[in-house]
């Protein structure tokens, strides 16, 4: 007599993890459940569960981390398929520009800490080092935020010709540059202020006012105004 198989305690819990998700939305979920339901759209007839705890604990138990990690570290450590990198590095690609859309509605960057304030939002995610113009009208209000360029974790290079040029097409009037240092260093480097100087430099030939140069690190920023840095770079 053969004997009869045991229920499956597990038949059926992604249907239910996602009527869950439909009644409480995702603020209910922990952040392991909310990956776990995530990974459904990628990992078929695994448990997810399992899954999405190895790659918190492979990254410090921190989805920041996990998203924007390399794709090779996310397949390495997390023990998944490429596949699934990639669709955590594109989660990470559609948060930032989520963010930026955000911040691009109407905004006024007419005072230090509002400025220092949405550079630390914009730049809060990067794990590279990361350059932004802001580019603002006579009123101060932000027309368009220009990513000048992207780098390693310690440098990035930035073309002089690139920074004018794309002032002059949104017809800045006067323009706030912004980037991050991802090794926690929140004061500017020697080259920091000597790149602040030559894009200065440029951008005086065509009119267009340089406010500040702000860094960001750590959720804190840097504000070359506040410290007295772009009076003297004025002065030279």
């Amino acid at each position: 007599m053969s004997e009869k198989k045991k229920p499956n305690p597990h038949a059926g819990h992604r249907n239910r993890m996602r009527e869950r998700f439909l009644k409480e939305g995702g603020a209910s979920f922990e952040k392991h459940e909310l990956l776990e339901l995530l990974l459904y759209n990628i990992i078929p007839m695994q448990n997810t569960n399992v899954i999405a705890h190895r790659l918190l604990n492979s990254f410090n138990n921190s989805l920041t981390m996990l998203i924007n990690s390399d794709h090779r570290d996310i397949v390495e450590k997390g023990n998944v398929s490429t596949n699934t990198a990639i669709f955590l590095n594109a989660m990470a690609e559609m948060l930032k520009r989520c963010q930026k859309e955000v911040l691009q509605q109407k905004i006024v960057l007419n005072e230090i800490e509002i400025s220092g304030k949405y550079a630390m939002d914009l730049l809060k995610y990067e794990t590279a080092e990361r350059f932004y113009m802001f580019c603002l009208d006579a009123g101060s209000n932000l027309i368009k935020v220009i990513d000048v360029a992207q780098g390693s974790q310690s440098r990035v290079q930035i073309e002089l010709a690139t920074v004018v040029r794309e002032a002059l097409f949104c017809r800045a009037v006067s323009v706030i540059f912004a980037h991050n240092h991802p090794g926690g260093t929140l004061h500017p480097s020697s080259s920091d202020i000597d790149l602040t100087i030559r894009l200065k430099e440029a951008l005086d030939t065509m009119n267009i006012n340089v406010m500040d140069h702000i860094i960001t690190a750590n959720d804190q920023y840097f504000s070359f105004v506040k410290n007295g840095i772009m009076k003297q770079i004025i002065q030279k």
